[in-house]
């Protein structure tokens, strides 16, 4: 039951009121309570399952830090001090990733060496499948790019470093009839409503499947403007997380990650 939305679960949506809460739990308390179900070998289960809901629902700071990250086990570990000394300790190590920051990844990745890779990686991984290779390649846009990516693939097949596919010969022959963009390596001018919903197509990409192009991108921009750790004061109230709440929180972002792969 715990792995569902919580909200789901009881029945109400995510603006449902405290009152709200509290009905929805009493109602389904009386469905679920091991004494209505004598049969029931998961009654027990099923009964504490409701009540971690409940506990983690009718707190306000808890039911925040549901909402935020989606995850049951962080809602009722990550609240409190915890919660902010942890988010404190990481903004401290990384500044914050602005759409300025991605806009200058972009303009770098694109038409570098390492975009070149990932169109070759990308093609032998999906035999040839432009579609496929534009969704992966991080910054890519098919009207912009598919002249460029076509040139890259052909100078590799004629080196043979890549094998010609079918698929791909289908769509070189129908981007050769398409004319070039006079600058393909441009940055893209976002309008405003582009501008303002940018954050929530990122989001829609990653939960799309672009997850790893994603981290890619991030690992890369870190690595760039973050620099190194800053060296921060031995205070006991600033320590940051011991190696102990480390290790919990990498395992819980790691079956996160899982959960999210299946």
């Amino acid at each position: 039951m715990s792995d569902k939305d919580l909200y789901e679960v009881l029945g109400i949506t995510r603006k449902a009121s405290q009152a709200d809460i509290k009905k929805a739990f009493r109602k389904l308390a009386l469905k679920l309570h091991p004494d209505k179900n004598p049969g029931d070998k998961e009654a027990c289960a099923k009964f504490q399952s409701l009540q971690r809901i409940y506990s983690v629902l009718s707190d306000p700071e808890r039911r925040k830090v549901y909402d935020q990250t989606g995850d049951l086990a962080d809602a009722e570990e990550l609240t409190g001090e915890n919660f902010d000394d942890l988010y404190k300790y990481y903004r401290d190590l990384y500044k914050e990733v602005t759409e300025a920051d991605i806009d200058q990844f972009a303009s770098q990745f694109r038409g570098s060496d390492d975009e070149a890779a990932e169109v070759l990686q990308y093609y032998e991984r999906f035999k040839g499948d432009m579609h496929q290779v534009f969704e992966w390649v991080m910054c890519s846009e098919a009207k912009a790019d598919a002249h460029r990516f076509r040139d890259i693939i052909l100078a590799a097949i004629d080196d043979n470093k890549v094998k010609l596919y079918k698929k791909f010969k289908a769509w070189s022959e129908k981007v050769a009839k398409q004319p070039r963009p006079k600058a393909p390596l441009a940055p893209k001018k976002a309008n405003a409503s582009e501008a303002a919903d940018g954050q929530n197509q990122l989001v829609q990409q990653i939960r799309k499947g672009g997850a790893e192009r994603a981290d890619k991108a991030f690992a890369a921009l870190e690595a760039k403007y973050c620099g190194k750790p800053k060296k921060r004061k031995q205070a006991s109230s600033d320590a940051g997380p011991s190696e102990e709440e480390f290790a919990k929180i990498q395992q819980q972002l790691e079956n996160r990650r899982r959960k999210e792969k299946k």
